[in-house]
């Protein structure tokens, strides 16, 4: 059962890494945009291309968070496995030496 949570906790960690490139991408475009480096988003004015961009660092300060919060999780699973593995070891010791 910890084998499979920690697989969904990679898993989780692997979607957040994936999410907060597109959102590093997508910053980087609307910041050039903002400084007059990119046509792309001309059709956008200054105060359209400053709310997107705060959105961006938003949901990246999110996915940060989230993803420190992942990483605490596997580290509660890690010691609840090396707990289970080291109670695992004292009974046997104790069966031997009786």
């Amino acid at each position: 059962m910890l084998h499979r949570m920690a697989q969904e906790i990679q898993r989780k960690l692997e979607e957040t890494e994936v999410k907060t490139r597109e959102l590093e991408k997508r910053g980087v475009l609307v910041e050039k945009s903002l400084r007059g480096e990119d046509s792309t988003e001309c059709s956008k004015d200054e105060s359209e291309l400053l709310q997107e961009w705060f959105d961006l660092m938003r949901d990246r300060t999110e996915l940060r968070r989230y993803e420190k919060e992942l990483m605490v999780r596997a580290q509660e699973l890690e010691l609840e496995d090396r707990h289970a593995r080291l109670q695992h070891d004292l009974r046997e010791r104790l069966e031997n030496s009786e």
